[in-house]
């Protein structure tokens, strides 16, 4: 499929609303990991979507019209189940600069800078989740309210289980994960490093392992270090050599 924003947008909100089949939601999360702009839309998306299923936002028919077309999404589903906390989020919206406004028109011209955060989500309901991926889960969790001692202790809890190499790695990548979201990139670095350095790996975990790691380089400044791994991806020709290749060109 040839992503452009649009495509993006539309296929944020059929997974926020639980339309896209396995095969659609792997292809979208390719695409999302390298563009942290639809990230940030996806979140800001499915925290309104939450915040409405809790009752905290109450129908203004006033702001109705207003929020939805600076969302730019034209289908009843939308006017019908998001109403109720789309329009109440006006002030929301409008305090993030249009976010949708500033997704569409990002600028392939403008200053380097790193990713600003690193979305990671266990994405199984609670009843098909393991005991492992239930600690990854409290981890982040969390680490989102702002207590890591106790998200670092869940790691570590989950580190004595009996686990497999592709569960070492992810644990490895929730944890290098929350460490950068916390602004600890030295700790972040070390842990994105460990992935990169082990000998059995799939290929989507060490791009991505990669690409993180050199953001997490670009925070610490070590921008020799971050050009190469950043030269890597692109050589890897995957779902993050497209933004690997505008960034490498700021660097």
């Amino acid at each position: 499929m040839n992503w452009d924003n649009n495509s993006i947008k539309n296929a944020i909100h059929e997974y926020v609303d639980g339309n896209l089949s396995e095969t659609e939601t792997d292809r979208l999360w390719a695409e999302l990991l390298g563009n942290p702009d639809a990230l940030d839309y996806l979140q800001t998306l499915a925290t309104l979507q939450k915040m409405g299923k809790d009752g905290k936002f109450k129908e203004e028919e006033k702001s109705q019209s207003n929020i939805l077309h600076l969302l730019g999404h034209q289908t009843r589903k939308v006017a019908g189940q998001y109403k109720q906390y789309l329009a109440a989020a006006s002030v929301l919206i409008l305090g993030m600069a249009i976010l949708f406004q500033v997704f569409t028109s990002v600028d392939p011209t403008a200053e380097l800078s790193p990713i600003a955060a690193i979305e990671y989500d266990i994405e199984r309901s609670a009843d098909e989740r393991t005991v492992f991926e239930n600690h990854l889960q409290r981890a982040v969790s969390l680490s989102t309210a702002g207590d890591l001692d106790s998200a670092m202790e869940e790691l570590n809890t989950a580190s004595e289980m009996e686990l497999t190499e592709e569960q070492s790695i992810e644990l490895l990548m929730v944890k290098a994960a929350i460490y950068y979201n916390t602004g600890l990139f030295s700790s972040a670095a070390e842990n994105f490093e460990k992935i990169s350095n082990k000998e059995v790996v799939d290929r989507l975990n060490l791009e991505k392992s990669l690409w993180y790691l050199a953001n997490t380089q670009i925070h610490l400044e070590k921008l020799d270090e971050a050009r190469a791994n950043i030269d890597k991806v692109i050589e890897m020709d995957g779902a993050f050599s497209r933004v690997a290749t505008q960034k490498r060109e700021k660097l």
